[in-house]
């Protein structure tokens, strides 16, 4: 009699029909309490009938062990995989492991593969460069020394955070987050994969800049950089978290080495911020209450079909 294993403790499955192969786990680590994933293999007869355990269970190797730690019983199949927060944190990026589970009883056998993803919120792990060096945005509050692009020592005044959810993704595909490759802009330019909101603008200096625009230095958004190449969207993220931090003027500061823009207080971007958000933020600086404010840009910036001029990079 033929049997397939089965994962009973709610993995989703992951490939084939008939025939059940792969089982994928999500941990989300923008809730502080997840450190394990854990799941439990069953016998699970082809031609119906009760479920029991295999004779034996065999578990393959990680794909990679940067992640986190697999234990298992080959009793019984169960298994846990024990999270490295800070080194998936450390990373700036969403990771995957896998692993394969083989159930034996006499000459029959079935092996499945387990995938886990583990998810952090797009800003989570990003690090800024602080005087007392790189700080993880998160950990980052209102008051602390935020270290700026051209060697200055700021306070933040204000930090806020929105959260873009999954079904807010799918409906609207604007708002995924751009991923730039580490080095898309040169040796730690930025240091590690760093992933912003679209229009979040980078600092772009150099002799293109200068060339096209007439300017040593332009802000450009993340969004018309984008060349598929080095710089793309973020398809792969199911909920993301957007970071702004407020300075006592339009700053330019570094997050993973690369410069980028602190949050630029303007009517557009006031206007698309949530009632209490905005109220919050007009009892610290109560002359942005007006049509036009009153920060003066950190550097000229781009429309988005100049941006497109910028990501025309030579390879």
């Amino acid at each position: 009699m033929g049997y397939n294993i089965s994962e009973v403790s709610g993995g989703s499955v992951g490939g084939g029909t008939a025939n059940v192969d792969t089982w994928t786990f999500t941990a989300d680590l923008d809730d502080p309490s997840v450190t394990i994933v854990g799941g439990n293999f069953n016998v699970a007869p082809i031609d119906g009938g009760a479920q029991s355990e295999a004779g034996e269970y065999i578990f393959g190797t990680l794909s990679t062990t940067q992640w986190g730690t697999l234990s298992f019983d080959t009793d019984t199949g169960v298994f846990t995989f024990t999270i490295d927060r800070a080194a998936v944190f450390a990373s700036g990026t969403d990771q995957t492991v896998s692993f394969t589970v083989t159930g034996e009883t006499g000459t029959s056998s079935d092996t499945d593969t387990v995938i886990i993803n583990i998810l952090i919120c797009v800003a989570r792990g990003t690090v800024i460069a602080t005087p007392a060096g790189p700080v993880p945005v998160e950990e980052l509050c209102p008051g602390d020394l935020v270290l700026t692009a051209d060697g200055r020592h700021e306070p933040i005044r204000w930090l806020g955070s929105r959260i873009v959810t999954s079904a807010e993704l799918s409906a609207d595909t604007s708002l995924r987050p751009i991923r730039i490759s580490a080095g898309a802009f040169g040796s730690g330019l930025p240091a590690r994969d760093l992933r912003v909101s679209p229009q979040h603008r980078v600092l772009v200096t150099g002799w293109r800049a200068e060339l096209l625009f007439g300017e040593e230095s332009v802000l450009v958004p993340a969004k018309g950089l984008v060349d598929d190449h080095l710089v793309g969207v973020d398809y792969s993220a199911e909920e993301v978290q957007y970071f702004h931090l407020l300075f006592d003027r339009h700053e330019v500061i570094l997050t993973e080495g690369l410069p980028t823009e602190s949050f630029y207080p303007g009517p557009h971007s006031m206007g698309e911020l949530d009632g209490p958000v905005r109220a919050e933020i007009l009892r610290i600086f109560p002359e942005l209450g007006g049509e036009s404010a009153p920060f003066q840009p950190a550097a000229p910036g781009l429309r988005i079909w100049e941006a497109r001029l910028l990501a025309r990079r030579p390879s």
